[in-house]
């Protein structure tokens, strides 16, 4: 039977979202870089971007002279982009808005966590200058509910979060689903957190009132600090319980790690005074014990306490940026005017022109898929197989599989194939 450990490294979550540091960031960094050049590209083309005559602003290729005495013609100019730093920032400011507006609804702790999984997940592989934050939020809860098993009404989404319609929330969920490559199970540390009050009550001798207040102030946690940084992508579910349940009350914690990682090596010494101790019996006993005993120390020994530990306190550390307690701060109005709203304007201006409006990126698609539809109608030669496509289709087939087969005589088959010989 398989171990928790060897069944969460083959969960999605571990092979596909779960990133070193250093990996994160170039990740965030590639895909802010992508997501400048796409939008330079757009706006470009789209003839949107204010003029300039400021040689010194940044254009979209070098100026052309002007003969002498005329007009310097007007070049337009790029908006400055934000950077990854600026992304990140916004990203988190989102997802304590996702978070209320989860809390708001009245959501459960599994729903809410899965879409704010969902949504961190989703502006790793795209940028936030690239698809709206605000309609993202909308699209991973509803999406959330549907991942965690539960399948609301759209039309009370709409209602509960003033939105226009339905096509508003699922114009993004294949978008959603698409990014974060369809990997919707997404384990969360809420069940750990149960298992190990449970395990504390067993001991006996600590105060149901301390495990029930450690409890109450880990969930609370849990509900909020992992989301806000990005221990989802560098610590297991277990490892930031662990460390919810150390700034609860960092006595229980320790204890409970104490007691899972107690293994103690036996002595070494012999007793030469058995007769066991000489016999091959006795060796094969000793053997066998001696490798039981590295199985044992390399799962539950000393060593692996000390490297849990470790691990443990930097998940710590990490939560400890983002407690509860700065709910407040996140949504006060003085601190978005001073520390947010220069950084929302600066998107307002750099944002994506062609994919910003989720309801008409989708229709544009829509009809792009009918309109290849309807020329493939119309196209004779498309029907039949005979075209240039089709031909190409053929000539590829080919390659893999082999010309086409020389058309058999039915005849000289039958014959050929007649078990009694020929027609008489």
């Amino acid at each position: 039977m398989a171990t928790e450990d060897v069944r969460y490294r083959q969960s999605s979550q571990y092979r596909l979202w779960s990133f070193s540091p250093s990996k994160l960031a170039s990740m965030r960094e590639t895909t802010n870089a992508l997501a400048r050049a796409s939008i330079s590209e757009r706006m470009l083309a789209s003839n949107s971007l204010p003029a300039s005559n400021n040689p010194s602003a940044p254009t979209s290729g070098v100026n052309t002279p002007e003969p002498d005495g005329a007009t310097p013609t007007p070049t337009p100019t790029l908006p400055e982009f934000l950077t990854p730093a600026e992304e990140l920032m916004l990203v988190t400011l989102y997802t304590s808005e996702l978070l209320r507006a989860g809390e708001h609804m009245g959501l459960t702790d599994e729903i809410t966590s899965t879409a704010a999984a969902l949504f961190r997940r989703f502006y790793i592989t795209n940028s936030i200058m690239t698809y709206p934050p605000k309609d993202m939020i909308v699209v991973s809860l509803f999406f959330g509910c549907k991942a965690e098993g539960t399948f609301p009404s759209v039309d009370h989404f709409v209602k509960a979060l003033h939105k226009k319609g339905p096509e508003e929330i699922l114009a993004g969920e294949f978008l959603l689903c698409q990014s974060v490559r369809f990997a919707l199970d997404v384990k969360h540390p809420f069940r750990a957190l149960k298992g190990a009050t449970m395990e504390l009550r067993r001991y006996g001798d600590i105060e149901q009132s301390r495990i029930e207040e450690a409890e109450r102030h880990a969930r609370e946690i849990l509900r909020f600090s992992p989301h806000m940084t990005d221990a989802y992508f560098h610590y297991t579910p277990s490892q930031i319980m662990l460390a919810a349940l150390s700034l609860a009350d960092r006595g229980l914690a320790e204890r409970l790690i104490q007691a899972t990682f107690h293994y103690v090596a036996p002595s070494t010494s012999n007793d030469s005074d058995t007769p066991m101790a000489n016999s091959d019996v006795g060796t094969k006993e000793a053997r066998r014990e001696a490798k039981a005993g590295e199985d044992q120390a390399a799962i539950i020994g000393s060593y692996v306490r000390d490297k849990v530990l470790g691990t443990i306190e930097a998940c710590r550390d990490m939560l400890s940026k983002e407690l509860p307690d700065r709910k407040d701060h996140w949504s006060s109005i003085a601190v978005f005017k001073v520390q947010f709203r220069p950084t929302t304007r600066k998107l307002t201006k750099c944002h994506d022109p062609d994919r910003w409006d989720l309801v008409a990126l989708q229709r544009r698609r829509r009809e792009q898929v009918m309109d290849k539809a309807d020329s493939e109608d119309g196209d004779p030669e498309a029907r039949a197989g005979t075209g240039t496509a089709a031909k190409a289709t053929v000539d590829s087939d080919a390659a893999v599989f082999g010309g086409a087969l020389e058309p058999r005589d039915n005849k000289r088959r039958k014959v050929l194939d007649d078990p009694f010989g020929g027609p008489l």
